[in-house]
């Protein structure tokens, strides 16, 4: 550590991706002393599974796709990623257009 830096109160855990293994690891991790950031490059989940119901009529696409804003495990931000390693995670993220 440097000098005068200090430590923080948590860990942090970064996700990289918002699709069920990302929405699964972040909920997993809800209550646990931890902070959770969570990056994707779409500021919503969508439930592929019943896309094809979209596509006839059937449901309204609001019915399978939540915004990321709904999240309530981890604070999600819309991001790519360009690189990263295992100690620094990610080298560069930004925000995706």
């Amino acid at each position: 550590m440097l000098p005068g830096a200090t430590m923080p109160a948590n860990h942090h855990v970064v996700i990289l991706g918002g699709g069920f293994g990302g929405l699964s690891a972040a909920r997993a991790l809800k209550n646990a002393p931890l902070d959770v950031t969570l990056l994707d490059r779409r500021n919503y989940h969508l439930f592929q599974p019943l896309l094809y119901q979209v596509a006839t009529g059937s449901l309204s696409p609001a019915n399978i796709a939540e915004p990321a804003q709904y999240f309530e495990a981890a604070k999600a931000y819309r991001s790519v990623v360009s690189g990263g390693d295992g100690h620094r995670c990610c080298q560069a993220a930004s925000d995706s257009e």
